[in-house]
């Protein structure tokens, strides 16, 4: 590593420190207060159906307020951009290169129905897959019908991962 800039490993040891020090951060904070501010938060959204981020480069709230929602991330310095518009990106860059999330990855697709919406996802033939509940998405299986509590991952490793939230009128799931 002698012929290595230092300033390339102090950044390699500042990655792997933060990703540590939020896992710390984490596991010493007390599950019912996590599961209480979670619960604090989520009682308050709109009636409607969410993506929850779930994975350290996901984190956030997605309202799911339109018919078509596209996932995926911004080009790298070594990448064209993207024809697809992406509605809501993810940090999918460590090291400053892709991960496993696609730059057009996945779209969330809500579709009328009789008694209100239906929500499926499509995978965007992206390079390491979409999964739902670990099942992954296919041109085979096509759009695949999301439900409450279906956790959505855009890639194998369960990183980039959101959970599918329906907020019901009278808060109750």
């Amino acid at each position: 590593m002698a012929d290595i800039d230092p300033i390339y490993v102090k950044l390699d040891q500042a990655i792997c420190l933060s990703r540590l020090q939020e896992m710390a951060l984490l596991l010493s904070s007390d599950r019912s207060q996590r599961i209480a501010a979670m619960t604090s938060v989520l009682q308050r959204l709109s009636p409607g159906c969410y993506l929850l981020g779930t994975g350290p480069s996901t984190v956030g709230i997605v309202p799911l307020t339109v018919d078509e929602v596209v996932l995926g991330r911004a080009a790298t310095p070594l990448e064209e951009p993207s024809e697809t518009v992406v509605d809501y990106a993810i940090a999918d860059t460590l090291y400053f290169g892709p991960c496993e999330v696609s730059r057009a990855h996945a779209k969330i697709l809500r579709r009328a129905v009789e008694n209100g919406a239906q929500y499926s996802i499509v995978d965007l033939k992206s390079t390491r897959g979409t999964f739902v509940n670990g099942k992954r998405v296919t041109p085979k299986n096509g759009e695949v019908e999301l439900s409450h509590g279906d956790t959505v991952s855009l890639g194998p490793s369960q990183v980039s991962t959101y959970m599918f939230f329906v907020a019901a009128r009278d808060d109750t799931q």
